[in-house]
């Protein structure tokens, strides 16, 4: 099978209901080489949509996923540049984040993929990637997801 056997409904319904939170999920996730695709397949039902990536570790590292997410939404038009959007992404952002304050995240390394979404007037942000936790040969997944529903300002 394909990606292309299937419409992105078919991932992100729940209940019947489109999964704003489940579209940023997937975004995150996907492998890098299918990215293009994915976002293409996104816009292609109405989603605005945009992947980013961050690394680093401890607070450089939610410093850097905060402007890497912001710079992204408004460059992708994910979002627009009002105030109104802006905090809108940094309270999802936020949410996202919480699992990352533990102290692992503040001693090891990551990389972090970060699948942005939105189908006005909701917005969901996810991150997905691994710590390196230092002296041991392993990696430690990390995922969190942030979504404000009806806080985006209204199409125009």
């Amino acid at each position: 099978m394909e990606l292309s056997d299937f419409t992105i409904d078919e991932f992100t319904i729940i209940d019947g209901e489109k999964s704003i939170g489940k579209a940023a999920l997937l975004l995150s996730i996907v492998n890098d080489e299918f990215d293009d695709k994915i976002i293409k397949a996104f816009k292609d039902e109405g989603y605005k949509a945009v992947i980013t990536r961050a690394g680093g570790k401890g607070e450089k590292l939610k410093d850097k996923i905060l402007r890497n997410c912001l710079g992204a939404a408004i460059k992708g038009d994910v979002i627009s540049e009002s105030v109104q959007d802006q905090r809108i992404l940094t309270r999802c952002v936020e949410r996202a984040m919480v699992d990352f304050d533990n102290p692992l995240s503040g001693i090891s390394g990551a990389g972090i993929k970060i699948g942005i979404v939105s189908k006005s007037p909701h917005l969901a942000v996810a991150l997905y990637g691994k710590l390196g936790i230092p002296g041991l040969d392993v990696d430690h997944e990390i995922s969190g997801m942030g979504i404000h529903y009806y806080g985006l300002n209204p199409e125009k």
